[in-house]
């Protein structure tokens, strides 16, 4: 099996912290905690206790929600916007989730706005052109999942809402056409969490339903072929990841379950294998987990003593293990990790914001938000501590953080589209 390139703009750039996304990393804690810390392809977001929301990395679609200074280039070598710092995009938000090309944010009043690319109507305002400036989407939102072209928006009544691509059935209404607007796909959902093509949503009762990409067994129904409706696979689920070709679930008796290609060790079995692991098997772990967060190719938990625990792909360095392979099949702790508030694993880099508010990055240089304007293969950087006052310089570290729950994480990535 191939692997499948994450990256069509890996930028002379600065992110900042990544997902679990594929969905994006939720904030620790109950059910319907904010996603306050999330990365995109190319661009990261994070919202701080005054609800500002912050931005940086490519801004070659308006992903950032606002002008940009500096120049970086794409992996032809061609020019593109971005922020190689963060910088203040929006007040009075409460989460937000970066997509592909593009941003949503959830304001303090229950309304969703979204701005950047649009090519598969990932915005939701009924058109497929891009916008710089925000536009609204919903009312009375509760969280909300960017996938890599996609949206899965919980509304406080408990409906799910989707729109944007659809091209491997990742909307979950039974087609695989594409729509620009919002839909009601189900009810009596209490999490979301949304990968590069699939979707996975938790009802009430913990039953775990996935939709979607399924030609890597990232559903975890048994099957590698793509679906367009929701189905239950697991019970018993305090939380779901869902990465870029693979799932993790989070139990109420807080064992942690993987699915999916294993081809960077992402599943934390002690192997790599191009053989798919299409249902979910159990990651031994030294402990309880109370957080799991899927990157494109590597995974992160947090077990229940505060320690964080890193496995998969490790080609920049983002399992934070200095001197480690550039995979590591199985969970391995994270030096001098304590006092996590929340997590975001995303392709080249993982970021973690401390209970004091200390914002971490590690992982490839270009990514971290520390100002550095070099991309190269193989290379790696230490833990660098992110300043949210603009102009400022980054310090390095060398510890990171860990401790608490989260409900949803969302990882981002690109693979090839059909036809």
């Amino acid at each position: 099996m191939p692997r499948q390139t994450l990256a069509t703009l890996t930028v002379t750039l600065t992110l900042l912290f990544c997902s679990a996304l594929p969905a994006g990393a939720y904030d620790m804690g109950e059910g319907d905690a904010p996603l306050r810390l999330s990365a995109g392809l190319s661009h990261t977001v994070y919202v701080d206790e005054t609800g500002t929301l912050w931005a940086w990395g490519s801004n070659q679609a308006s992903q950032l929600g606002t002008e940009t200074q500096e120049t970086g280039t794409d992996l032809e070598g061609n020019p593109i916007p971005y922020a190689s710092q963060p910088l203040a995009v929006m007040e009075d938000v409460v989460s937000a989730s970066a997509g592909a090309d593009f941003t949503v944010a959830l304001k303090t009043d229950g309304t969703l706005w979204a701005w950047g690319g649009n090519d598969y109507g990932q915005l939701g305002n009924g058109t497929q052109t891009a916008s710089a400036a925000p536009v609204q989407v919903l009312d009375q939102v509760a969280a909300v999942a960017a996938g890599d072209y996609h949206v899965a928006a919980l509304r406080t009544d408990g409906t799910l809402w989707t729109w944007g691509d659809n091209l491997y059935g990742q909307l979950g209404d039974g087609t695989f056409t594409s729509r620009a607007t919002p839909a009601q796909v189900m009810e009596n959902v209490t999490a979301v969490a949304a990968g590069v093509a699939t979707t996975a949503a938790v009802q009430a009762d913990g039953t775990l339903l996935t939709w979607g990409d399924n030609l890597f067994g990232q559903l975890g129904d048994g099957a590698a072929e793509s679906r367009p409706t929701p189905q239950a696979i697991l019970t018993g689920v305090a939380a779901v990841a869902m990465g870029g070709y693979h799932g993790a679930a989070l139990l109420t008796d807080g064992s942690l379950l993987t699915w999916g290609s294993n081809l960077d060790g992402q599943l934390g079995s002690g192997a790599t294998s191009e053989v798919l692991q299409t249902k979910p098997a159990p990651v031994t772990l030294p402990g309880a987990a109370t957080a799991v967060f899927a990157g494109t190719g590597h995974t992160v938990a947090l077990l229940a003593d505060g320690t964080l625990w890193t496995w998969g792909r490790n080609d920049h360095g983002q399992l934070g293990l200095e001197g480690a392979a550039a995979t590591v099949p199985q969970p391995t702790q994270v030096p001098q990790v304590t006092g996590v508030a929340a997590v975001a694993a995303g392709t080249y880099h993982t970021a973690c914001l401390l209970d004091d508010g200390t914002l971490l990055t590690w992982g490839a240089p270009a990514l971290l938000g520390s100002g550095t304007e070099a991309w190269a293969e193989g290379e790696e950087a230490a833990a660098a501590q992110v300043s949210l006052e603009e102009g400022t310089s980054w310090v390095p570290l060398i510890a990171l953080g860990g401790s608490l729950v989260i409900l949803v994480s969302v990882g981002l990535a690109t693979r090839p589209r059909r036809g």
